[in-house]
């Protein structure tokens, strides 16, 4: 069926049926986030277009870029350098108003595939603590590289249920619930792949789904702390997901909760609705947000954000971002640092408010100082995996390339347009074509940049060859690049 005709039933409550039936007729536009600590918007924009992606920013949100719905900029060289994320514009705004602040603990407690976690971790600048809660183990690999491609040293990643994380694991100040839902709101992002065919959504998997989300949400209350803020979102436009499941909520836990009006300066967005098919629901849901793509030309969304009441904790009970003098320090002194600092020439001050761990493992990990974690449950993955400890010299990651090569002094070889692309192609590259503008010490491993920006790591063998080590993983059969020259 059409995707009309699969969300006839939501005429009565959208704004304007008309323009919400011309959105759906067409694929949305793409959207995506420049890296805060790396690369400036504007400066993103000239690189695009110097690949032909023509990007402008977005009205509501000078963080963010909007190109065309057939653009492919996951194929640019600066996603495989971590200068951005490809994240729909809707799908921004749950974090938006979730405001999470540098060295808060914050839960995303259904993390996967990753973006709102490192949405939040970047708006946090890499400070604090962000717990990147999932279920499937086979969504976890693309949150582990998101992490390692952006650099994140504040996110410490753990899989299970969201609805039974342990309260030894919190409070957190802020927790994110963008819950598993029927995903109507998508359908425009898939239109060019899927040819307007839309499924069908019967009653009784909406209700399976939105037992398991009121569970969510009851978890989320639960593990934030008094005074602190949960947002619950949604990409479907379903009431039984989104108002019944906050009302259920509300009703379960009375005056501790409370509604906070939800908007976004210069973002078109509807209230909630307080009624669906006979059923009515608490008032203040007129408080949440819902997108509608005929007034956005975005994908549809529905958020409302929650603030949790008492008395606020004490703060020797309450674990934050650490204290100033954690935040200050310099990374203690560990063999494997010390080498990667002494090989590449980077000063210690870069690594200044973390801490190394955990020992014994195939990674050394750079994460913030001072956080604390139960010693059950086992995290999947804590901070960001930066020396390999498995060979020897000990390798850099690609992760720490991405966000350190700018800082060397030494052993990093700048590679232009075309050298770029055999590059992330795996393919080698001979020194003798390189402009080598920094001392290199011999065979060894080497940092690789592009155009000021750290692209990943290489080994100069004894031929002179730089040997590309880009992950196998990231490799795009058809990347896009700018025209050598």
């Amino acid at each position: 069926m059409s995707p009309v005709e699969a969300l006839r039933r939501y005429r009565g409550i959208c704004p304007d049926w008309a323009g919400f039936q011309a959105a759906l007729g067409h694929p949305q536009p793409v959207s995506l986030r420049p890296h805060p600590e790396r690369i400036h918007p504007a400066e993103l924009i000239k690189l695009l277009a110097d690949a032909g992606l023509r990007a402008s920013p977005v009205e509501w949100d000078a963080g963010s870029l909007r190109l065309s719905p057939d653009a492919s900029p996951g194929r640019h060289w600066g996603h495989f350098a971590g200068l951005f994320q490809v994240q729909e514009e809707s799908a921004q705004l749950p974090v938006r108003l979730l405001d999470p602040r540098p060295g808060e603990r914050v839960l995303d407690l259904c993390a996967a595939p990753g973006n709102k976690t490192a949405q939040i971790a970047l708006a946090m600048a890499n400070r604090g603590l962000v717990v990147a809660n999932e279920l499937q183990s086979g969504r976890l690999p693309a949150v582990r590289q998101l992490v390692r491609r952006l650099g994140l040293r504040n996110v410490l990643i753990h899989r299970g249920a969201g609805e039974s994380l342990p309260g030894v694991t919190g409070p957190y100040d802020r927790v994110l619930v963008d819950a598993p839902c029927s995903g109507e709101g998508t359908w425009r992002k898939y239109r060019l792949q899927r040819r307007n065919v839309a499924r069908r959504v019967d009653q009784s998997e909406r209700d399976e789904l939105a037992a398991r989300q009121i569970r969510l949400l009851d978890r989320a209350v639960r593990l934030c702390r008094p005074g602190g803020r949960i947002v619950y979102s949604t990409c479907t436009y379903a009431p039984e997901e989104n108002e019944a499941v906050v009302d259920a909520v509300l009703r379960r836990h009375g005056d501790g909760l409370s509604v906070e009006t939800a908007s976004i300066a210069g973002f078109a967005v509807a209230e909630g609705i307080t009624e669906w098919a006979g059923q009515r629901f608490d008032p203040r849901l007129a408080g949440a947000l819902r997108v509608w793509p005929g007034a956005t030309d975005t994908g549809g969304f529905f958020v409302v954000v929650l603030r949790r009441h008492g008395e606020p904790v004490d703060s020797a009970d309450q674990p934050t971002g650490g204290s100033p003098a954690e935040a200050s320090r310099t990374l203690p002194a560990h063999p494997a640092t010390d080498a990667v600092l002494r090989r590449f020439g980077i000063d210690s001050v870069c690594l200044r408010g973390l801490e190394a761990g955990p020992d014994g493992g195939r990674y050394l990990h750079y994460r913030v100082a001072g956080q604390r974690w139960p010693a059950r449950p086992r995290p999947d993955a804590f901070g960001l995996a930066a020396i390999g400890l498995q060979v020897k010299p000990v390798k850099p990651t690609t992760g720490l390339a991405l966000w350190l090569a700018p800082a060397a002094t030494r052993n990093c070889v700048a590679l232009d347009a075309g050298q770029m692309a055999a590059f992330v192609q795996r393919q080698s590259v001979p020194l003798d074509d390189v402009k080598a503008a920094l001392p290199l010490d011999g065979p060894g491993f080497v940092l690789v940049t592009h155009a000021g920006h750290g692209l990943g790591v290489a080994r100069l063998n004894r031929e002179g060859h730089l040997e590309s080590q880009f992950p196998k993983a990231w490799v795009n059969p058809t990347p896009v690049f700018p025209a050598a020259g």
